[in-house]
């Protein structure tokens, strides 16, 4: 009995001389309610009923907001980031169920007084969804076909100090999950939300720690990057699903506008037999001519950079080849990171404006590339 007690206050005595060592500055856990509206991508087929409900859910999280030791905590003035847990209950418990989902964010600086500031905020994470599509059970079923999707949110953040160690939050905001046409259906969620609720501080709340950003750049000469990409895409009907991948070539002239915004013209080159295989039910992949498979697009291209990390978002219209282009326009969004000064790798969804007005996932991209940009 004398070697458990003795054991134990070791142990006990350890994990607290390993607890006090760890610096709880500017760090917070917050918890948030959430309100939404989720639009479903499209109506029941034999009744044509919206979809479309309300939702709720809760998140809880850990922040931080940074020290300012590496350049772009200065040129952002120190910005928060952290890791949020999430779940929401959608409004059509037996065909949507609900879904978790793990979301890394940053929030960076906006508006800034002394007792409150107002953030954006950009998360990009994963997301299990507890339903998933089975068409012989439930024929309204619009669920994603995967259990593990990908997940995005951006939105506004107000933090309000209430005590030394307590904050309010008020966030809106808007929440992405997808499979990214991984495998059929990927009907996906669209949520627009508002999250309320409470930060508690371990020291005190760092509001009087951030400081104006620093964007200001010298240098703006333009430069060229570029990536080969790779993607896997299912499609077709429910009764009838066709796989096949996909290979892209990009290129971009880019201008720098400061330290953390880049804009420039696109020309992407696409290897997909997507465009000739809509509304086409009974055409087989293997059907599709050679000469169909290529496309082209010009498009306009945005990225924030975040130190190793990089954040684009592009607006593109195909030009090549109208005869077999359905969807002439999508956009690309997604996640950039900078293992060396200019090679990069990068996952990215690609999502198409279908006949009905709305963003239809195409695939996720994954990238390999070079920018040619002169070392400041």
């Amino acid at each position: 009995m004398k070697k458990y007690i003795l054991l134990s206050s070791i142990l006990i005595a350890n994990f607290n001389n390993l607890f006090s060592q760890i610096n709880f500055s500017n760090i917070g856990l917050n918890v948030n309610y959430i309100n939404g509206y989720s639009f479903a991508p499209n109506k029941i087929e034999k009744t044509h009923q919206s979809m479309d409900g309300w939702v709720h859910g809760f998140s809880i999280g850990i922040h931080k907001q940074v020290n300012g030791n590496k350049d772009w905590h200065q040129t952002y003035g120190n910005p928060r980031i952290g890791l949020n847990l999430q779940t929401i209950f959608m409004n059509k418990p037996y065909t949507f169920g609900f879904h978790v989902s793990l979301i890394p964010f940053i929030q960076i600086n906006i508006l800034k007084s002394k007792n409150s500031n107002i953030s954006g905020k950009i998360g990009i994470g994963g997301a299990y969804a507890s339903q998933s599509f089975k068409f012989s059970s439930n024929f309204d079923n619009r669920a994603v076909s995967l259990p593990l999707n990908f997940a995005l949110e951006v939105g506004a953040v107000l933090n309000k100090k209430i005590t030394n160690k307590l904050e309010f939050n008020f966030e809106l905001g808007y929440f992405h999950l997808s499979n990214g046409s991984f495998q059929m259906p990927n009907g996906g969620f669209n949520i627009y939300y508002s999250k309320t609720g409470l930060s508690y501080f371990f020291t005190q709340t760092p509001l009087n720690k951030s400081f104006k950003n620093n964007f200001t750049l010298k240098d703006k000469t333009p430069y060229y990057t570029t990536y080969i990409a790779g993607a896997y895409r299912e499609q077709g009907t429910f009764a009838y699903r066709r796989q096949f991948p996909i290979f892209i070539f990009h290129n971009a002239i880019m201008k720098p506008f400061n330290k953390v915004y880049n804009y420039g013209l696109g020309f992407d080159l696409f290897y997909d037999a997507t465009q000739r295989l809509i509304d086409e039910p009974d055409l087989l992949v293997s059907d599709v001519k050679e000469s169909d498979k290529w496309n082209a697009a010009l498009g306009f291209c945005n990225e924030l950079n975040i130190g190793k990390l990089a954040i684009p978002l592009d607006f593109y219209h195909y030009v090549y080849d109208l005869n077999v282009v359905k969807q002439k326009y999508y956009i690309r969004f997604g996640l950039t990171y900078y293992p060396y000064k200019k090679l990069f790798v990068g996952c990215y969804f690609k999502g198409s404006i279908n006949k009905y007005k709305s963003l239809e996932s195409d695939f996720m991209e994954f990238a390999l590339g070079w920018r040619f940009r002169k070392s400041n």
